[in-house]
């Protein structure tokens, strides 16, 4: 989908990223914000991120999946690993299981060091358990 506009709409406690694009397609992005005075660029940047953790992780989890193929089993789909595009592999555990994102490419140390901590927090908010022990997010 090729992006032509963005429009942000703000509600108590949540803001939509809505990415509109050619022939009237369009995908929304709702988020939770406990700061109300992000700018357009950084809520944008957020959706964003958001959509990729969608692609990445829909579907089951990895312990789940048939034959170990990140993509449900389903023959003749390349994993991101296989396609060797980025250096960083990031696993969260979550409810007990583990799910990796494999081939991943940021700009530098800083912005990965930034979505390792922004998801660890993200995981620990939602945590079922208050008190887990151990490691959110690996890098």
């Amino acid at each position: 989908m090729q992006v032509l506009d963005t429009a942000i709409h703000a509600s108590p406690g949540t803001v939509t990223v809505e990415f509109v694009g050619e022939g009237g397609e369009n995908i929304a992005v709702t988020m939770v914000v406990s700061n109300p005075l992000l700018d357009h660029g950084a809520l944008v940047d957020r959706a964003k991120e958001l959509m990729v953790q969608c692609a990445a992780f829909g579907g089951l989890p990895a312990q789940d999946r048939s034959q170990g193929n990140a993509d449900g089993g389903r023959p003749g789909i390349q994993r991101q690993s296989d396609t060797g595009e980025g250096p960083y592999t990031f696993e969260y555990r979550e409810g007990g299981n583990v799910r990796r994102l494999e081939g991943v490419d940021l700009p530098n140390l800083e912005a990965v060091h930034d979505e390792a901590l922004r998801s660890a927090i993200d995981l620990l908010d939602d945590a079922a358990e208050p008190f887990q022990d151990g490691w959110a997010v690996r890098v």
